[in-house]
């Protein structure tokens, strides 16, 4: 009983530190000014970026690109 105790109180202290949570972000091609709307990035060595398109779905690798983190609600108004 004490573990899950301190799990879910754990739990509660990560949500509320953000460490669970979601970030939305604004990738920009730069090359021909695409926008792409992402929860995740992944960064490269190279300075490239990789990340999932959520309207499309698709994958997608930049390496000219500016990335900017949105909120929630303006991540929704241009995904739906």
């Amino acid at each position: 009983m004490k573990i899950l105790r301190l799990l879910a109180i754990g739990l509660v202290l990560a949500i509320l530190s953000g460490c669970i949570g979601f970030s939305y972000y604004q990738v920009t091609d730069t090359v021909n000014g695409t926008d792409y709307y992402t929860k995740g990035v992944k960064d490269f060595k190279s300075g490239a970026v990789s990340f999932t398109d959520a309207k499309s779905g698709s994958r997608v690798t930049l390496q000219n690109h500016k990335v900017t983190k949105i909120d929630r609600g303006e991540f929704k108004e241009n995904v739906n």
